[in-house]
């Protein structure tokens, strides 16, 4: 067996190991068929290949022309002497494994000397070079790793149980599990050659030479990406336009997608509010604050914005967008009313501001955590592992992946949770919201942020050796960077009559949001990004982002200015 395998579970271990995903229905018939077929112990060596080797290697994804395939009857050269193997087995035209069929044996449990040695002189020839050797006479099958034992194989199955047990062939033979076998293999041999090694600095040299030859195959690597790994943009984009409303509150809109994707929730909620808007209404907008963030309050917009270009009126807006008449509101007044908001940090609404500012606020504090705190840390490397193991391996999200990209999903998940429960914490029985009870926890985290940035003196530096990477820019956004505002104009490309609309009657609200950094505010006022414009002065950002208090304000900016 393979020792890396025996071991216990380890992170190295699921960097070299992958997950099988479930057979299809399909497949999982035909290996009934295989296993149901009468009399056959009758069969010849070409009937056990024909019905029960062929569609077998067809179900582990083997297929000829396939990327993953077979050949059969090679010839292979000894010193002079031909010999003649059934299966050879190709991940991208290399041999990785062999098969031999036999004769139907009846009475014998276990394949012999004879067959296996026959298979294991073809194993060595250099043209093959396998480690993993089949053997199958239509009522058994027998794998063995030559290079591990000779005696007994990994694995004996009876194909009368065929479909119980299939799921141990396949954890040995898919493609992706010879692939990743492979792997292991060459670990293997470095323990084997390096346990014996004396010589401290040849494994200095050795580890160099490696990391060379590794970089060296960078371009290969590149072009083999290009051939097989595609974006996963349409998948992604009939994924959100088929999703349901709590997943579109509860993800689409709580964080930023690529446009294509932000274009489809879009069309996907205005579609679900025809005839009828209220259901998707009271979800996004109900009576009383819910969770919310910048990203959620520019999709709100946007989806307004959109639902206004199929009706004028909607069956029911909150009261504090519709003042006058909630009932068949009109759109068009309520969307100036919630763009006047987004680009002025919900000024006129105060319990949505405070809400926004809290959300900010913590996912700052989250990230502080994470960056500073090394069992995080190794908790990311441990997740992304575990994304390694279990993520098609031909696919863009495997591409992605990094322990980076963990991290930043453990602050987005504890971010949202600790936001719902502010939320929760600060509203009555009702649903009323408790603002100056929010303001006191909000003034709370703000402390909290302080306490934590003043503890780790060395956190500016921290934060850019550790960097995550990620496109959000959160240790400026609700301090001196509008983020909201920002993100709602950004939001606008599909709108050109709002995008009008905003030059001609909010073009200081624009002004203001530009004054912040946004360069998607700066463009639409004509600018271009590297444009000096002014900036808002410390009070107006206290005023905007902290409840007007300016010494918070600067102590937090402090804490972060460096490392931004």
């Amino acid at each position: 067996m393979d020792t890396l395998l025996s071991s216990p579970l380890s992170i190295d271990m699921l960097l070299v190991s992958k997950q099988s995903e479930s057979l299809s229905a399909d497949k999982i018939q035909i290996l009934q068929h295989i296993q149901d077929y009468p009399d056959v112990e009758k069969y010849n060596e070409a009937e056990v290949r024909s019905y029960i080797v062929d569609p077998m290697l067809r179900v582990l994804g083997y297929d000829k022309g396939a990327p993953f395939s077979t050949s059969l009857e090679n010839h292979l050269m000894f010193v002079g002497q031909k010999r003649r193997s059934d299966y050879h087995v190709h991940l991208w035209e290399e041999n990785f494994w062999l098969l031999e069929a036999k004769k139907p044996q009846i009475g014998i449990t276990s394949f012999g000397y004879e067959d296996f040695s026959q298979a294991l002189e073809y194993s060595v020839h250099p043209s093959v070079n396998a480690a993993l050797i089949v053997l199958c006479d239509g009522l058994k099958l027998e794998i063995f790793d030559r290079e591990v034992n000779v005696e007994s194989p990994v694995l004996h199955i009876e194909i009368k149980n065929l479909v119980a047990e299939f799921d141990k062939v396949r954890a040995i033979l898919e493609p992706m599990q010879i692939w990743f076998f492979q792997k292991r293999r060459v670990i293997r041999l470095l323990d084997r050659v390096f346990d014996k090694e004396f010589v401290m600095n040849r494994v200095e040299e050795f580890s160099d030479l490696l990391q060379r030859r590794l970089r060296g195959k960078r371009n290969a690597i590149v072009e083999n990406f290009r051939k097989m790994v595609k974006p996963d943009s349409e998948e992604q984009r009939q994924r959100a336009g088929s999703a349901t409303l709590p997943e579109f509150t509860g993800l689409y809109m709580m964080f930023d997608f690529p446009i294509f994707v932000d274009n489809a929730v879009n069309r996907r909620l205005v579609e679900l509010s025809l005839p009828s808007s209220f259901n998707v209404m009271y979800k996004i907008l109900p009576d009383h604050p819910s969770s919310a963030n910048d990203s959620f309050m520019s999709q709100v917009a946007a989806y307004l914005m959109g639902l206004a270009e199929k009706r004028d009126t909607v069956e029911w807006l909150p009261a504090w967008l519709a003042p006058d008449k909630q009932g068949g509101a009109e759109l068009e007044p309520s969307i100036k009313f919630f763009l006047d908001q987004c680009l002025t940090y919900f000024k006129d609404y105060e319990p949505y501001r405070l809400v926004l500012l809290a959300a900010c606020a913590i996912r700052r504090i989250v990230k502080i955590y994470a960056i500073s705190n090394d069992a995080i840390q190794k908790l990311g490397t441990d997740l992304h592992a575990f994304a390694r193991f279990t993520l098609p391996e031909i696919s863009w999200a495997q591409i992605v992946a990094s322990p980076e990209g963990q991290l930043i999903n453990i602050i987005d998940t504890q971010a949202m949770a600790t936001l719902d429960d502010f939320v929760l914490r600060n509203k009555t029985g009702n649903g009323n919201f408790q603002m100056e009870s929010a303001k006191l926890q909000l003034r709370r985290y703000w402390e909290l942020e302080k306490k934590l940035l003043s503890a780790i003196p060395n956190y500016r530096a921290l934060l850019a050796e550790r960097s995550l990477g990620e496109m959000r820019m959160t240790e400026c956004s609700s301090v001196t960077y509008d983020n909201l505002g920002h993100s709602t104009i950004v939001r606008l490309h599909r709108f050109p009559k709002w995008k009008a609309y905003l030059l001609a009657e909010r073009r200081e609200l624009v002004e203001q949001v530009a004054s912040t950094g946004s360069w998607a505010a700066r463009e639409l006022l004509g600018l271009k990004r590297e444009d000096e414009f002014r900036i808002m002065t410390d009070e107006q950002l206290a005023d905007r982002f902290f409840l007007g208090d300016v010494g918070t304000f600067r102590v937090i900016r402090g804490g972060y200015r460096e490392a931004v």
